[in-house]
């Protein structure tokens, strides 16, 4: 995570997420533009991915920024992106509340993590 290195660590990180996406929750994320696949969010019936819906776009639309705009970014941001993607993770691997299930109480990192998106 070097700033000189932001524009391939926000196509690996988004890369990833969107993989995770495709194979947890049986979507189409890899394939799509973050417009598309924002769209088609919305019309899914996953909740754990619509309580998520927000830190998505925003994870993603700052990955995009990097990825097609050439913003930069600091070191303290692409640590950022990384502990959102990585509560985003966390959050959505325990059994979806909504299905019955009870969910698993969240740690004060993750809530912190997932609150840590840079502003652009």
């Amino acid at each position: 995570m070097q700033p000189p290195q932001a524009r391939e660590f926000s196509i690996a990180v988004s890369d990833v997420v969107r993989r995770y996406i495709e194979q947890r929750f049986e979507v189409i994320a890899t394939h799509q533009t973050t417009e598309e696949f924002l769209r088609d969010l919305l019309a899914t019936s996953r909740s754990a991915l619509l309580r998520h819906r927000a830190l998505l776009t925003e994870f993603l639309h700052q990955c995009d920024l990097v990825k097609f705009a050439g913003m930069s970014l600091t070191a303290q941001n692409m640590e950022s992106l990384h502990h959102s993607a990585r509560a985003f993770v966390l959050e959505t691997a325990q059994p979806d509340p909504q299905a019955g299930t009870p969910e698993a109480a969240r740690s004060p990192a993750t809530e912190k993590a997932h609150d840590t998106l840079p502003s652009t």
